[in-house]
């Protein structure tokens, strides 16, 4: 019977190796696709602009060379009254992207060139030189995302074939596997953010031996995810409360020594550049200059809704992480029902979780308008994917009558096909399934 047993788990365990393998495949087949949308362009044009001119700043500095990419994004805002390097940049433009993903595929770019020739000037090898980068930054995060995950899940004693069900959802039933191969920040910054994660969960549950080095990957991993997706900063911050009630000294440390490096390099940029620390998305003037898209937005981009409406679309509606990932209300479920039972080993970290995914929703609801711009779903939200699955996993291991398998099983059937049309597509809205049951955003209507 032992035996039988280990054998069962082995099964499994492939099982998991060959989610890995699919999802390895995946990224590299979405990123082979080239250069695409604004999220690229954008951070090409100050990776040349850094490689070319020496500067941050992505317009025309002498007048007569171009930057190829500048003219071909939106994702652009101008500063006004900075002062750096002892010379006033006025009415200068800058990609509106936060900085160290940029700089980091800058250095890449530099050591391809310095190895290769490629030049981004040349239009076959730009999309030899963003396969490249996309597969390092994106495609590699993706992986790390699912392999902190399986072990994250080792942690709470979850049956091997909940394991396996969580990390196959996880892999191609969020928007993950679409984002895979899209240059963008969100999945890098959910990368990061998983691995802080991880080293969270070991650690104040006392399943990770509290050792410098680990509370040090811990505060480096999350100011990344925060330096390079701002909001999933309430993440990082509610695992390092609970790092530093549990590991005071430790924490302020060695986490600060991880944090330190990241931290000082992104505020160091954008004071130098900006003259704030502070991101350009927090002072809208940047993105009013006289040519600046967002004058005018158009589409999309030029929502008015009503917060309640826009509440329930990101939610439950059109463009709504439930409705298209229904698989992920098993966290909220299981967060819910850890409040009623205090016997539960995760109550805590599972309520810290329900409530920094609240104030994330709420943050969003109240600053944004716009469902993320043309993209499948709403994209900010990916970095809150993992942890609503890990939320669910104690739930999942008391599930065993049919009519719980069955409905397991019809939730990640549906967001299965979600993350299938979301891979499908590029970046344009209004092209998600539930868009044909809850009627057109206001931006697909005619003569808006």
């Amino acid at each position: 019977m032992q035996a039988d047993a280990s054998h069962g788990t082995r099964w499994w365990v492939r099982a998991e190796y060959a989610i890995l393998a699919v999802a390895a495949l995946l990224a590299f087949m979405e990123a082979r696709e080239g250069v695409r949308g604004d999220h690229a362009v954008s951070r090409l044009a100050t990776v040349y602009s850094l490689t070319q001119y020496g500067t941050w700043f992505i317009d025309n500095p002498d007048g007569t060379t171009p930057n190829p990419f500048e003219p071909n994004t939106i994702d652009k805002v101008m500063v006004r009254g900075v002062i750096a390097g002892g010379v006033v940049r006025d009415g200068r433009i800058i990609s509106s992207k936060p900085p160290l993903l940029p700089l980091l595929m800058t250095g890449e770019y530099c050591v391809l060139h310095q190895l290769t020739g490629w030049q981004l000037d040349d239009e076959g090898q730009r999309k030899t030189v963003l396969f490249i980068m996309t597969l390092s930054f994106v495609g590699t995060s993706y992986l790390l995302i699912l392999l902190m995950f399986r072990r994250a899940l080792s942690f709470g004693g979850v049956p091997a074939w909940a394991r396996v069900y969580l990390l196959a959802a996880l892999a191609f039933g969020t928007q993950l596997w679409g984002f895979s191969g899209k240059m963008s920040n969100h999945v890098p910054a959910a990368g990061m953010l998983m691995l802080a994660l991880y080293f969270a969960i070991g650690l104040t549950g006392g399943l990770l031996t509290p050792k410098p080095w680990r509370f040090a990957l811990f505060g480096l991993s999350g100011a990344l995810a925060a330096a390079f997706d701002l909001p999933m900063a309430i993440f990082v911050a509610a695992a390092g409360v609970s790092l530093l009630i549990r590991f005071p000294r430790q924490t302020l440390l060695w986490v600060g020594t991880g944090a330190a490096i990241p931290l000082a390099v992104h505020f160091a940029i954008m004071i130098y550049v900006t003259g704030s620390p502070l991101p350009v998305q927090m002072r809208k003037e940047t993105y009013l200059f006289e040519s600046s898209y967002w004058r005018h937005p158009m589409g999309i981009d030029g929502l008015n809704e009503p917060k309640g409406a826009y509440l329930f679309h990101i939610l439950l509606g059109w463009a709504g992480v439930f409705s298209l990932y229904p698989v992920l209300l098993l966290g909220v479920i299981a967060a819910v029902g850890s409040a009623f039972s205090r016997e539960s080993r995760w109550r805590k970290p599972m309520l810290v979780g329900l409530v920094c995914f609240v104030v994330l929703t709420a943050y969003y609801t109240l600053s944004t308008n716009n469902y993320g711009g043309e993209s499948y779903g709403f994209r900010w939200f990916i970095g809150a994917m993992p942890p609503l699955l890990l939320m669910a996993a104690p739930m999942l291991a008391a599930c065993r009558r049919p009519w719980q398998i069955a409905l397991l099983t019809l939730l990640v059937v549906i967001s299965l096909y979600s993350g299938w049309e979301c891979a499908q597509t590029d970046w344009e809205s209004g092209q998600e399934w539930t868009s044909r049951i809850f009627g057109p955003s206001y931006s697909q209507v005619p003569g808006n």
